[in-house]
């Protein structure tokens, strides 16, 4: 053992006279520099989301500061930044708020970028999972009305129109590109009240039929009377509570599957979902909640390598 003690008290000799020796003065390191692309790569990637194909669709809460709370954030780490997400993610849901230039100067510049550059969409997370809500009502043309509805003491037809209002006018106004109804503790009669009356401004027919409205849900689903009115239906499909993929009854084309990356950062059965198919026809496609997980635990050293791996699955890259 004694060639071992020697070669390690060489070593420490060495470090030793190295530190002596060295220069005192701060100097910042790039640990990894981002790659960057020219421009025809940023047009190949708007014109791939612009085509028929199966989505990647993800919910990332790391843009925002604690529990969605207003203020300045600008963290060091690309995990943090929605810049830092791949760029091939077609949907971003903003389930922790909304940044705006006022409330997130970092996030919404981010935002914009992602919007501008690389075709991501993003869009607002409504909640259909309680009816405490508690908003100023709207004309058809969103114009303050001077009335105001708390849905926990009139859930009316004409309230939930409101609410179905308030949230178009949000994403209008905060520049988002849909809207995303998390589908939890309504009646499918009340979702629906809801569907048709978004559907008078996102959706093909819509006076905005670029905005996306969107439902998603666990274990109580919608009536699938909602799906043409949907742009998707995003399915919870957490392998840890058992929900997996198919046999949902909604159109399959439009069903999107999640996996829970709070529950497996690594990526759980994303894979899995991306190369699962219906009997007939394509899957809307596949995703993950609380994607930023698999920003630093990942198998490969690659920051989102279930998420990437999920998306070249789904829509393999062409080499040539």
């Amino acid at each position: 053992m004694k060639h071992r003690i020697f070669a390690i008290f060489g070593f420490v000799a060495m470090l030793c006279g190295g530190l002596a020796s060295c220069d005192t003065d701060t100097e910042a390191l790039d640990i990894q520099k981002p790659l960057t692309y020219d421009e025809q790569y940023y047009a190949n990637l708007r014109a791939f989301k612009q085509s028929e194909h199966e989505i990647s669709y993800v919910y990332y809460a790391d843009w925002a500061p604690i529990e969605g709370a207003t203020g300045y954030k600008d963290p060091a780490s690309w995990g943090e930044r929605l810049i830092g997400l791949p760029d091939s993610l077609d949907i971003v849901n903003l389930w922790m708020g909304i940044p705006t230039a006022e409330t997130h100067p970092v996030a919404y510049q981010d935002m914009l970028e992602c919007q501008q550059k690389k075709g991501t969409r993003f869009v607002m997370h409504a909640d259909a999972s309680n009816y405490r809500h508690v908003f100023y009502d709207r004309d058809d043309q969103f114009r303050l009305t001077g009335k105001y509805y708390n849905l926990d003491e009139d859930s009316s037809e004409e309230a939930l129109r409101s609410y179905a209002r308030w949230a178009c006018d949000t994403v209008v106004k905060c520049g988002l590109d849909g809207v995303d109804f998390d589908f939890e503790g309504w009646s499918s009669d009340d979702m629906m009240v809801v569907a048709r009356e978004c559907h008078r401004f996102f959706g093909p027919d819509g006076a905005w039929p670029e905005k996306l409205f969107i439902v998603d849900y666990f274990s109580m689903s919608p009536s699938t009377d909602i799906d043409p009115y949907c742009d998707y239906l995003i399915k919870q499909a957490y392998s840890m509570q058992g929900a997996g993929v198919g046999a949902v009854g909604h159109a399959d084309e439009k069903t999107v599957y999640c996996e829970s990356f709070g529950h497996y950062p690594e990526g759980g059965q994303i894979k899995n979902y991306a190369a699962w198919e219906p009997a007939t026809g394509h899957k809307g496609g596949c995703g993950a909640f609380y994607v930023e997980r698999n920003y630093y635990h990942t198998s490969t050293g690659v920051p989102y390598d279930a998420i990437r791996a999920a998306i070249q699955i789904m829509n393999p890259a062409l080499h040539k």
